[in-house]
Formats: C-alpha cells, structure tokens, sequence
C-alpha cells in the first residue's frame, strides 16, 4: 500500500525561533508559522482565519532556521506531519508538528500575495 505524510504551506513566521534541545542534548529549532484563509460567504461578506502551525527543523536547516528566520518573515515549508508527546504535571501533553524537510525564506511581501506575472500551475 502507497503512504503519503507531506505537508505545503506558504505563509508567515509567528515568532522568532526558538533553539531548545532534546533530552539527548541535539539542538533543533522551533517557530510557529501563520496561514490565512480567506472567503465569501453567500451574502458576501469577507472572512478571514488564521490558522498557526508548529514547526520543527532539524540538522543544518535547524541552524539556517535560527539564523535567518525573523517573526512576519514570508516562508514557504514543505515537510510531514508529526505527533509530539510529553508528559506534564497535569497528564500528558500532545501538538501537531510539522517537521521541516524543505525552507525557503521569501522576499517580503510575497506569502500570500502572488505575483501576478506568474504562472499558476
């Protein structure tokens, strides 16, 4: 049977990143990126919701991430979705991650707003 876990977004950075390490001592990098959805409803009216994903990055894209990712940044992630969990004192905790397989950091404002001059494929 044929698996697919692959995740795309384009959007913009909703913090800068953190660096935090794993119980092993590895170094890894975290930051929360930002999507809007937009539409009209059936009378019209435009909506918006943002959606917030948490991003892990590991390896060189881990320090590339932490050097030169900024919080509003434009980013384009491609990556798999992934299931962390931790326990706290109040139980155990989870949160859907998305683990970093490609970054690309874009010119300013271009997440979300394509150019027009380019073809959509």
């Amino acid at each position: 049977m044929f698996n697919v876990n692959r995740v795309t977004l384009l959007g913009n950075a909703a913090s800068d990143p953190g660096t935090p390490k794993t119980a092993s001592g590895r170094s890894f990098t975290v930051l929360g990126l930002i999507t809007d959805r937009q539409w009209k409803d059936d009378q019209g009216s435009k909506h918006t919701e943002q959606e917030f994903h948490h991003l892990v990055c590991f390896g060189q894209l881990a320090q590339v991430a932490a050097e030169r990712v900024r919080k509003g940044m434009p980013l384009y992630v491609e990556g798999r979705l992934h299931m962390a969990y931790w326990n706290t004192t109040r139980g155990q905790g989870s949160r859907t991650e998305i683990v970093v397989e490609r970054l690309v950091l874009l010119p300013i404002g271009r997440a979300g707003t394509p150019d027009p001059s380019e073809d959509a494929a």
